[in-house]
Parts: structure tokens; sequence; C-alpha cells
């Protein structure tokens, strides 16, 4: 029950953000330092408690810090609140879920790219919000989770 609870919470804020991201291209800060704390105080939580070991929790984060650091090796090419909506995934979510999303994401951007350059919408440069993939990607996991 608490997988689904953090997978609704996660695809909840992700919607909420995907909304400035298609916008904006921005994220707004103060509901993503918000959604942060949570997600950790939720991991620190179930540490704490006992229903995860350290372990695991601290697997949860890898997607999200490798995401932060490929930001920076790309000068941002890939956007820092990417990664900081990975590490709130990888929190509420856990690792395996996260990747689940993280794939479904990364497939769907990539479909979504490649029909936008066959057509000729879209050039290279051309940038395209990744937020609502990683929202769609977090429904995919909760439906896995309640089917």
């Amino acid at each position: 029950m608490r997988e689904q609870i953090g997978c609704l919470c996660t695809a909840v804020l992700l919607a909420y953000h995907s909304i400035f991201d298609i916008k904006r291209q921005r994220i707004p800060g103060g509901s993503l330092a918000l959604g942060v704390a949570v997600s950790c105080g939720w991991a620190i939580g179930e540490g704490l408690l006992g229903i995860q070991s350290w372990e695991v929790l601290g697997a949860g984060l890898l997607p999200g810090i490798a995401a932060l650091a490929l930001a920076k090796v790309t000068r941002e090419q890939m956007g820092r609140g990417d990664g900081w909506e990975l590490i709130i995934m990888g929190n509420g979510m856990g690792l395996a879920n996260c990747l689940l999303a993280l794939g479904t994401a990364l497939l769907g951007i990539f479909l979504v790219s490649a029909a936008l350059l066959l057509l000729g919408k879209a050039r290279r440069s051309t940038r395209i919000a990744f937020v609502p993939f990683l929202g769609m990607g977090a429904m995919a996991a909760l439906l896995r989770l309640l089917v």
C-alpha cells in the first residue's frame, strides 16, 4: 500500500510540474524544493521505521544523482530540475519503480522526438519538456502496482 501511495503522490506532483515545464520550460523552485524535502522525509521515515533498508533507500537516489551529474556535464542540456524530479521519484517510488518510470519516459520522448524530426516539425536544437514524460512514466509504474 505504501508503494502505491508513494507512486500516487509522485505522479500528482509530476503532473503539477509538467504544466510549468510545458508552458515555461521551468519548474517552480518552491514546490520542487518542498517535493524533495517531503520525499526525503518519507525515505528517512521508512528507514527509521525499518520498512526499508538504508541501502535500498540510497539506491533509489542513484538515477537522480546520475541525472544531476549529467546536467552538469552537458551544461544544462538536460536540466537540473529533471534530476531533482528523479530524486523525488527515487525517494517516493523506490528504485525499481523509478527505473520503470524513467525507461517509459525515455521511450516516450524518443518516439515523440523521432516523429517530430521525421515530420520536419523540430530540429536537433528543439527543446522538449521531459517532466511530462516522467509523469507518464510514474503513472505507468502506479498502474503496474494497482493491477
